[in-house]
């Protein structure tokens, strides 16, 4: 049974992945270069569910996210936020769909973080002991 789980996640987190790269690749193919191979990783998935679009990612500014990222890449925070930047210098031009993206992006990355991370969506071990549902006294 539990091996059976982790093969539908492990389905699932392909699957998202995938579909993330996708819309990345057609949207801003630089960024995905950057972001892409490294989706996995909780700094990259914290800017994704943030600021996905390339202005988002301009208004927040480099000071900003290597704030949001310093906590889950403590040595790869400055050197992420640069390439991005640098990805971002690289396309000049605005596709069609980048701020719709930037509303299917976020929820991309909220359920591949929940996929990846299913104890985190879990109760914790012992909550029904110390919580027990409510129950009437058999008489």
């Amino acid at each position: 049974m539990i091996a059976g789980f982790d093969d539908d996640l492990a389905g699932e987190s392909t699957r998202i992945k995938n579909r993330s790269r996708g819309l990345l690749t057609q949207l801003h193919p630089s960024l995905e270069r950057v972001l892409g191979p490294r989706l996995d990783h909780p700094a990259v998935l914290a800017i994704l569910e943030r600021h996905f679009s390339p202005s988002q990612l301009r208004k927040a500014g480099r000071r900003r996210l290597i704030t949001l990222l310093r906590p889950r890449a403590p040595r790869m925070a400055e050197r992420l936020v640069e390439d991005i930047f640098t990805a971002l210098d690289e396309q000049t031009v605005v596709v069609p769909g980048t701020e719709a993206a930037a509303l299917i992006v976020p929820s991309l990355a909220t359920s591949l973080t929940a996929v990846l991370d299913p104890a985190a969506a879990a109760p914790g071990p012992g909550s029904l002991s110390t919580n027990p549902p409510a129950a009437r006294p058999v008489t």
